[in-house]
């Protein structure tokens, strides 16, 4: 096999655990360029908005973080039966990089990141006009599904978020027709 050439990303799968410092300040640096409204969220070495990742699954082109996805297990309400799934979040492809078919490699590592976390569904809010993109990788929209998640402000300040729409299920281990009935409580932040 020959190595790829500088400028093709290489893709990581790694554990929260195994990142370095420079790890942070590099994922840091492209999610703070991909999501310019948060870009207070992502300063210096804090590489995270919602809750800290299990797992992250990151594209480097040489030293340059290039896309990014980072993935936690965490139960879940809906209606009354509790869920472990992979909560997934901070999905992103450098601006310059975006159409490519950089997040299309993306999601298939996060599909695997998912499967070896051993959770019955993938889970993640987004917003409007992402759910296309999101739909073409199996991704189902629950356009009724209402859900509720603590949110943290950059300060620290907890506020009760309820956001309708936007709400994507991944079967991984199972089938859409076992996602249960009922509106949604994520026990704690999303990531």
């Amino acid at each position: 096999m020959t190595d790829p050439a500088p400028h093709e990303p290489i893709f990581t799968t790694v554990a929260e655990g195994r990142m370095a410092l420079d790890d942070h300040e590099a994922v840091t640096a492209m999610l703070s360029r991909a999501f310019p409204t948060y870009s207070h969220w992502y300063q210096g070495a804090r590489s995270w908005a919602g809750m800290q990742p299990e797992k992250r699954v990151i594209a480097r082109s040489g030293d340059v973080v290039v896309a990014h996805a980072g993935l936690r297990r965490q139960f879940v309400t809906v209606g009354e039966t509790e869920v472990v799934v992979a909560s997934v979040g901070m999905v992103a492809v450098s601006p310059i990089l975006q159409g490519t078919g950089l997040g299309a490699q993306l999601l298939a590592l996060v599909d695997r990141a998912m499967s070896d976390l051993q959770v019955p569904f993938g889970l993640l809010e987004t917003g409007e006009q992402t759910v296309p993109f999101y739909a073409r990788h199996g991704w189902q929209l629950l356009p009724e599904l209402t859900g509720t998640y603590n949110d943290f402000s950059a300060d620290g300040g907890a506020t009760l978020v309820t956001s309708q729409g936007g709400w994507l299920v991944k079967p991984v281990h199972t089938t859409i027709a076992a996602w249960p009935e009922g509106a949604l409580h994520v026990n704690g932040q999303i990531v």
